[in-house]
């Protein structure tokens, strides 16, 4: 019964990951094509997909993080229909907040599982764009309150701009990130500059830390099974 039990919940885990893969992809990649007349909609509705099912792929939901999601949510869909300058601030800080939990959150479960699964790889992922996100959030409030920190940035108002805006972000924090480094949106302010160092210097040391781990796993799984071959 027992062993049953463990079973359903290792796949209900599975399937919130896919989930959350899934919402994460789509807050980092898709959101940016729709048209800007749609303003923050599709944003309100991939956090909402990433609040849910970040807080499902937890084995240890406590209460504070349960009660940070659901600020989260309520605040994100308040700030976006009344769209009041400091809610969007203060939604903006409560995503990010909870973001950098799932990250660690999924971090602590790659680094805790003795095997390379399926969950630790899409945690990986996970992370990796959850990273982007939290940065293109930030990079999106800086674009919205000085416009001039960033080269090459559209300056306008009203949702459409803000839409724009939101997609500068995502693709500005993920070049970054990636430490692609086209050059068309550059830093101008010392500020920016600080900030694009640190997303490139965080992104270099996720992915390294994560493929550490793996290959640790990796080389862990192939020594214990060499070792039972040998010793039968």
């Amino acid at each position: 019964m027992k062993k049953k039990i463990k079973k359903f919940q290792f796949k209900s885990l599975i399937t919130w990951d896919t989930v959350l893969v899934i919402a994460v992809l789509f807050c980092a990649f898709v959101i940016p094509v729709f048209p800007a007349s749609w303003g923050r909609l599709p944003m309100r509705i991939g956090f909402t997909m990433v609040f849910i099912s970040g807080v499902m792929t937890m084995e240890n939901r406590k209460m504070i993080i349960l009660y940070l999601a659901l600020a989260a949510f309520i605040m994100e869909w308040i700030s976006g229909i009344l769209n009041w300058e400091y809610l969007v601030l203060i939604s903006r800080l409560l995503n990010s907040l909870f973001f950098i939990i799932i990250i660690f959150s999924l971090i602590r479960e790659m680094a805790t599982s003795k095997v390379v699964t399926a969950r630790v790889i899409m945690a990986s992922v996970s992370g990796y764009l959850l990273l982007g996100i939290i940065y293109s959030g930030m990079i999106a409030v800086i674009i919205q309150r000085d416009p001039v920190a960033f080269s090459n940035i559209t300056i306008g108002n009203g949702k459409e701009a803000l839409s724009v805006h939101l997609s500068e972000s995502l693709y500005y924090g993920f070049v970054t990130l990636a430490t692609l480094g086209y050059g068309d949106i550059v830093p101008l302010k010392p500020y920016t500059r600080s900030l694009a160092t640190l997303i490139t210097v965080s992104g270099q040391l996720y992915v390294a830390t994560i493929i550490g781990i793996l290959i640790g796993k990796f080389a862990a799984t192939d020594h214990a099974s060499h070792k039972k071959d040998t010793n039968p």
